[in-house]
């Protein structure tokens, strides 16, 4: 899947992963929400929201399936 395809379809894409993806998914999501709020050239609050917004869908998911986050 290419990377412009992960991020257009993430939302609908969730609830046809394994939990395993989901688990990739939400590690993914917290280390760009990370990295675009650390400081430097690359902070961006605007790519952070977003990717936080990512990182709760995912853990929504996770939560509807009875599993931890």
């Amino acid at each position: 899947m290419g990377r412009w395809k992960l991020y257009d379809n993430w939302y609908s894409d969730l609830a046809g992963l394994t939990v395993e993806q989901l688990r990739e998914r939400r590690a993914f999501a917290a280390q760009r929400a990370q990295h675009a709020a650390a400081r430097g050239m690359g902070r961006s609050p605007k790519a952070a929201r977003a990717w936080r917004e990512r990182l709760r869908a995912v853990d929504d998911e996770l939560v509807r399936r009875g599993q931890q986050t």
